[in-house]
């Protein structure tokens, strides 16, 4: 037996696919063969990895719809050739194990007929596992854009920053509340970060303002995440405007009018 007949058995033997004298020429193959216990040991590795990396986890539709168009193009037998081919066997003729090796022997042979059974189940055996493959890649690489959608402040500050024309200015002090306004005409967008902003009661948020000509236009709430950080867009930013944070009630002022004296002040101007 060719070492590429046994990888057909040993694909189809990891998938305990083998019927009974496919399994007995497996074994006498392996004895005569010890050399290709790798190649079994591989086969088994990999049927395990199948099993525990497809578990409880529905791939998604894109990759659902490609697998069954590669099963729709696998060969096919035609409904009936096993049955012909029984009935028109001696009932006392042994059956010859070569022919599911895949030998031609004219009319009938198995390649004719799409290949045999073993061969059909190793072409299986490898679109389960580059199932598997393309499974554990899918689970393991951020995919930025497809699993999640992009951040638009961070979307948005990465393109201010890498304009030609960025600008950014800064008020406050590191560890007691920093605030530092980037914009870019060119991008005719606006993002305020903040650092080391002080925690606030629970029925208290941060609301950001712009500040032109003196009148405040509120933002919104701006919520730092633990350590004081954050950041959010500054939409209607204009050059020359101020931007402001004040203390409000949980949610934002109720006026839509500043409640308080800012804590901090940027301006672009």
């Amino acid at each position: 037996m060719r070492e590429q007949e046994f990888r057909e058995l040993s694909a189809a033997h990891a998938l305990q696919a083998l019927s009974p004298s496919e399994e007995a020429l497996f074994s006498d193959a392996l004895r005569e063969h010890p050399e290709w216990q790798r190649i079994v040991d591989e086969d088994l590795q990999t049927a395990a990895a199948l099993g525990e990396s497809s578990g409880g986890i529905a791939p998604p539709a894109a990759l659902r719809a490609s697998i069954l168009d590669a099963i729709e193009d696998l060969p096919q037998r035609p409904a009936g050739v096993d049955a012909d081919r029984d009935a028109d066997r001696d009932p006392g003729q042994d059956r010859d194990p070569k022919r599911d090796l895949g030998a031609d022997r004219g009319l009938g042979s198995d390649r004719e007929r799409g290949g045999s059974p073993r061969r059909r189940r190793a072409a299986w055996f490898a679109l389960a596992a580059s199932v598997a493959v393309l499974l554990a890649l899918a689970l393991a690489l951020p995919m930025r854009g497809v699993l999640q959608p992009p951040d638009p402040v961070t979307v948005a500050l990465e393109r201010v920053e890498s304009a030609p024309d960025a600008r950014s200015v800064s008020a406050g002090e590191a560890g007691e509340g920093l605030a530092t306004l980037h914009w870019s005409d060119a991008e005719r967008q606006a993002v305020l970060t903040v650092e080391d902003l002080p925690g606030l009661a629970d029925d208290r948020d941060y609301e950001a303002w712009i500040v032109r000509d003196g009148e405040p236009i509120s933002l919104g709430v701006m919520r730092p995440e633990e350590g004081g950080g954050g950041a959010m867009l500054a939409e209607g930013f204009q050059p020359g405007d101020a931007l402001a944070l004040t203390v409000e009630e949980r949610g934002g002022s109720p006026s839509g009018l500043p409640t308080s004296d800012p804590v901090l002040v940027v301006s672009s101007a």
